[in-house]
């Protein structure tokens, strides 16, 4: 499902990627489809309120955080092997080995990925996709793109996550219960993601403009993942800061 919607989301943008060869400036974000946009955030925000954030709250309630960890371990460490091909293809030999050894450890002595021994031992973690790998090989992000229940993307976010799905064993595995575990482990992967994302989802719905809050902040993380933390001028610098902006008449961002 998640392949799917991305794939949708990205054709929708490619002719119009494609015709006006328009690509993001320093200062602002490039969002062609902005009406649309809106539109599937709308869609998102009441799918949101109606299901993913009460089961989200209820999902906190009912367990405590080492249970939650747990889930939390698990589920990344099942990403592991996509991470592991991302920092091949980005060359960086030190994160992949970091990143093998990590998988191998929580894997075998944190059965099966539940408990975390690699970070007490202090290997780092990584967190690298195919959207980072195509941006460190100098693929434009392109339209910003609002996914259908996923969230803020990009075309070239968007379509990286379809060749992350293929770089995932899990994707293409057969087993018995085969389907009933990657079902599982999606809705597992949603709820703990949602719930972990509680308090900040609050805080982006008290902004005058959460449509434009979100947009700013997933492309400067994004960026900023690209370049691994290396130092940059903000490129987004030359926007307005919420407090000082009119939201009257006015388009929303220059």
């Amino acid at each position: 499902m998640r392949v799917a919607f991305a794939i949708f989301s990205a054709a929708l943008s490619l002719t119009a990627c494609a015709t006006t060869g328009v690509e993001q400036d320093n200062s602002t974000v490039y969002d062609p489809l902005e009406g649309w946009n809106r539109g599937v955030y709308g869609f998102n925000e009441s799918v949101d309120k109606a299901v993913l954030e009460p089961v989200a709250k209820g999902y906190r309630a009912v367990t405590n955080e080492p249970v939650r960890g747990g889930v939390s371990n698990f589920l990344s460490n099942l990403n592991q092997p996509v991470v592991f091909a991302n920092t091949v293809l980005q060359g960086k030999p030190g994160a992949a080995i970091e990143t093998a050894t990590r998988f191998v450890l929580n894997t075998t002595v944190g059965i099966g990925g539940i408990f975390d021994p690699a970070s007490g031992l202090e290997v780092p973690k990584h967190r690298e996709d195919f959207g980072q790998t195509l941006g460190t090989w100098g693929v434009k992000p392109g339209p910003y793109l609002m996914m259908p229940f996923m969230g803020p993307s990009n075309l070239r976010d968007a379509l990286g996550g379809g060749i992350d799905r293929a770089f995932d064993p899990m994707s293409y595995a057969t087993f018995e219960g085969d389907t009933a575990f990657r079902v599982s482990t999606g809705v597992a992967g949603a709820l703990s993601a949602r719930e972990s994302l509680i308090e900040q989802i609050e805080v982006l719905r008290e902004q005058p403009e959460p449509y434009i809050a979100l947009r700013r902040n997933y492309s400067q993380q994004r960026a900023a993942a690209i370049r691994d933390g290396r130092v940059q001028e903000d490129p987004f610098q030359d926007l307005p800061e919420f407090d000082d902006y009119d939201f009257g008449d006015e388009e929303t961002e220059e």
